[in-house]
């Protein structure tokens, strides 16, 4: 995507220059500002009845009956209402002698009569209220009175309550709550106004997104773009630029609803004083506990980010559709298509929910799609569904595949080059996923004869693609038969090597089971002496060669490597631990790795500190570099990184052993010596198993040490530019040696095993 930075930066100038950008930001901040300035006034009541009323100063009450208002917690409960109001109770005169006073505001009279009592209310002539205001007191007062009248009878009022009221059946289920009914609300409410705030994004910049998508592309002019960049990197820079058009008129209406809000309040707080509620406050009240965060300010940032990522997203879907299109008849039709896709993911986040009654599997399901999870990842944050690191593997996710479809346009775009017409708009975009896209009839000599180079291409370089998917291919097999082979021989044997004890020495299996030497003898025979030797005899079966490598690397180089494979192991390894407790709701742990570093168990540490960096240095750096190097160093180092990351089977480990592997990895193939990835390995596991069980204040102050010194390492590396690869001798594309090295059969077989076996495991370590 070379040059999409210009296009970008092109593109916005020239939609900032437009006759449209100025007016419609100005007129829609207008807009919003007075909006804000009028809910704010209208929320905190300032218009109606529930105003503060300051006039009502005196009020005299004239009892004639025996019943004992209780006026002083009437006017506590009633400060806001009437914040100087003073209640006399008088006695000897009537109400009228006391409403014709000049310094009354309103006079109540209390009496006995043929039907129980009566209220009769006096408003003098020089009092400020009117008879609404009389009547709104009176209407509050009487509850006073009724309350007298239920104290007069000996009970207390919730007691009478309970007595004349009506018998109400609810069904609820065990674990249904208010507050849950409450949230439910606020969940459903949130991806609602979510979907009107995208729905109106896209109607004011979908169409933009498509002229600044289609327009050109049935020009001469788009021959010169492409020569300057590719197809990604037009569309990409193109809808990046529309993408920032609306995030620029955002903010400024941001801005101006801000300004409403400050100048409404100070408006209300000249009116009713400073004690009111505003917008902001209103939704503070309404957030629920727990979730992303409880601060008000770092959920609106959280929960903008979240949807404009999403608006980012369907910007691209926007671009998708449009990049079919050559005129305005076209364009009207995508940017339908786009609606439509739109409103399907907003109907999809608001009823499988529903549909699923708010399962965790419906849920996790569109906070994974794409389409949905745009419409309720904001709406989650907002309602504390989820957490922080829910909220960021999702939005890492919906990153994700936000710039997957980037590149699907691309791949569209290039297609659709000089075409007319909208048929079979879905067939094109799978052939683009795929990468099996046709040359069409009627298109012009040029795609054909780029087509035929690309034949050419693919040709030349046939033999070294084919004996790369085969060695890869055969890779991923040999993983394959060697982890269920660790697993299901392995574990078949320590069966009844548990069951032989457990005969002979009078012991439980499960004792047996959780033996920390029991353990590490089963590791032993089912990994290094059945497991590994099968792998070296399927990685023969490659029939491929074996790469010699030769090279050198000076003593700081590995030194700087040594010290920044620790930063990497204890940080992966913090996050690692703190996904895994996010999904099992942290109730996992990793009790085999945590029998096995107690540090009282030889076995144990000779096993974890001296054959485990052996054997899997051989599997992982000898054996698979070794075989795949020739096709491409760095597909090679990220092959055997990954495998080494899910071999290891568990959430807790998979991070950091990848990104340890692509150190191991680079070392050993810039030097062909095995030993030395060794030593590396060794280090890690010894420091872990034997310093941090006996020494651990130790360990403590060794891992600050190296970490400190890891991340200088790194940063010293990345300033010297200090990584380089070579020429492979049978050098395959990246992009196709990507595709034969991970999606071949063997590989995704093992993938998906190792997955299963870590799914296990974490699920059976959270019933403890």
């Amino acid at each position: 995507m070379k040059n999409w930075l210009k296009i970008c930066k092109f593109t916005l100038k020239q939609a900032i220059r437009g006759a449209k950008f100025i007016p419609s930001t100005i007129i829609v901040g207008i807009v919003i500002f007075v909006a804000a300035i009028a809910s704010n006034l209208f929320l905190t009541g300032v218009f109606d009845n529930d105003a503060p009323l300051k006039e009502l100063e005196n009020v005299y009450i004239v009892n004639e009956t025996n019943l004992a208002i209780d006026t002083d917690s009437f006017a506590s409960k009633h400060q806001d209402k009437y914040p100087n109001l003073d209640i006399t109770v008088i006695s000897g005169k009537s109400a009228e002698e006391i409403a014709s006073g000049t310094d009354t505001s309103l006079v109540l009279d209390i009496a006995e009569d043929e039907d129980g009592c009566r209220l009769v209310v006096y408003i003098p002539k020089e009092s400020p209220l009117g008879d609404g205001d009389a009547g709104d007191f009176a209407v509050a007062f009487s509850k006073s009175i009724s309350d007298a009248k239920i104290s007069s009878i000996g009970i207390s009022e919730d007691e009478f309550d309970m007595a004349v009221s009506d018998l109400n059946i609810t069904e609820l289920e065990a674990e249904d709550s208010e507050d849950e009914e409450d949230l439910s609300i606020l969940a459903y409410m949130a991806p609602m106004v979510v979907m009107m705030l995208l729905y109106f994004l896209v109607i004011f910049y979908g169409q933009s997104i498509g002229q600044v998508v289609s327009i050109e592309k049935t020009s001469k002019l788009m021959e010169y773009i492409l020569t300057l960049t590719g197809p990604s990197g037009i569309i990409f820079g193109k809808v990046t630029a529309a993408f920032l058009e609306a995030l620029i008129q955002i903010c400024v209406w941001i801005v101006c609803a801000a300004c409403g809000l400050m100048i409404s309040d100070s408006v209300i707080t000249g009116i009713i004083g400073g004690n009111h509620r505003n917008i902001i406050s209103l939704f503070m009240e309404m957030l629920p506990e727990g979730g992303v965060s409880g601060n008000f300010l770092v959920l609106v940032i959280l929960a903008i980010i979240a949807l404009l990522v999403a608006f980012l997203f369907y910007c691209f879907v926007s671009a998708l559709f449009a990049s079919f299109a050559a005129t305005a008849e076209e364009l009207s039709q995508t940017n339908a298509m786009s609606l439509m896709t739109m409103l399907v993911g907003f109907l999809g986040s608001i009823y499988v929910p529903r549909i699923t009654d708010n399962s965790k599997a419906g849920m996790t399901i569109i906070r994974v799609i794409p389409f949905t999870a745009a419409f309720c990842l904001p709406g989650d944050v907002i309602s504390a569904r989820i957490g922080i690191v829910e909220y960021i593997l999702y939005l890492a996710l919906l990153i994700f595949f936000t710039v997957m479809l980037a590149i699907l346009i691309g791949r569209v775009y290039k297609n659709r080059l000089f075409k007319k017409g909208t048929k079979g708009i879905f067939a094109e975009i799978v052939s683009a996923i795929t990468g099996k896209a046709e040359t069409a009839k009627g298109e012009p000599g040029r795609q054909a004869l780029e087509s035929g180079k690309e034949k050419a291409q693919s040709i030349t370089d046939f033999t070294n693609y084919d004996k790369a998917k085969k060695t890869y291919t055969v890779m991923g097999f040999g993983l394959l038969i060697f982890i269920l082979a660790a697993n299901t021989l392995g574990g078949s044997i320590g069966s009844v090597i548990a069951h032989i004890i457990a005969a002979n020495g009078n012991k439980d299996l499960v004792s047996i089971y959780e033996d920390t030497t029991f353990l590490t003898i089963t590791n032993i025979i089912g990994v290094y002496l059945i497991a590994f030797p099968l792998f070296v005899l399927v990685a023969r079966f490659s029939g491929d060669s074996v790469s010699k490598i030769k090279g050198h690397i000076t003593k700081g180089q590995f030194l700087r490597a040594l010290c920044i494979i620790f930063p990497v192991d204890i940080g992966l390894g913090y996050l690692s631990n703190m996904l895994a407790s996010a999904i099992s709701g942290g109730e996992a742990n990793n009790g085999m790795i945590e029998n096995l570093l107690t540090g009282d168990n030889i076995l144990a540490i000779v096993m974890v500190a001296i054959l485990a960096p052996v054997f899997e240095e051989l599997i992982f750096r000898k054996i698979i570099i070794d075989r795949t190097r020739k096709y491409g160093e760095a597909i090679a180092i990220v092959y055997s990184a990954l495998a080494f990351g899910i071999f290891h089977c568990n959430l807790y480990q998979l991070f950091y052993a990848f990104a340890l592997g692509l150190v191991f990895g680079y070392v050993y193939i810039r030097t062909g010596n095995v030993v030395l990835t060794i030593i590396m390995h060794m280090s890690i596991n010894a420091s872990s198993s034997i310093i941090y069980p006996l020494a651990p204040d130790a360990y403590r102050y060794f891992c600050y040490v190296m970490v400190a010194l890891g991340i200088v390492s790194i940063i010293y590396t990345f300033i010297k530019k200090d990584v380089r690869f070579e020429q492979a001798e049978n050098e395959v594309p990246a992009k196709e040696l990507t595709k034969v090295a991970l999606f071949n059969s063997g590989s995704i077989l093992f993938a998906l095993v190792c997955a299963l076996i870590a799914a296990y495991t974490l699920f059976v370590s959270t019933l403890g």
